[in-house]
């Protein structure tokens, strides 16, 4: 998936861990958000959410996951998204790319480096 997007002009940060995770989105500014649901406990992902939507500005946030789960149960945490791992990845970049569209416009932070995916 890395490289799929990379071939796409992401820049791509990635951790191995939603507490890794979350101490990178505490330190770097990021415009968009891919967390993985399943990580450290079947619900994870829910966390990574949590800490994203917290910051100013807010990144795109889409949860990716392996199990389908409904739109009733991942739309109240807050992502923008959600994609179902193995179906037809190589849209993923084109399906990030008009998530990021649709965010809100916000002014970057001074003196902010440039913004990444993670």
């Amino acid at each position: 998936m890395q490289t799929v997007l990379e071939a796409e002009s992401f820049q791509i940060v990635t951790a191995k861990s939603a507490s890794e995770a979350k101490s990178l989105l505490g330190k770097t500014e990021f415009d968009l958000v891919l967390t993985d649901m399943r990580m450290e406990t079947s619900t994870a992902g829910y966390d990574v959410v949590r800490a994203a939507r917290q910051l100013h500005p807010r990144p795109a946030i889409a949860i990716l996951t392996a199990f389908p789960i409904s739109r009733s149960e991942w739309q109240p945490s807050g992502a923008d998204a959600l994609f179902v791992k193995g179906t037809e990845i190589l849209n993923l970049p084109d399906q990030l790319k008009a998530l990021l569209k649709r965010r809100p416009k916000t002014e970057p932070a001074k003196n902010s480096q440039q913004r990444r995916s993670v």
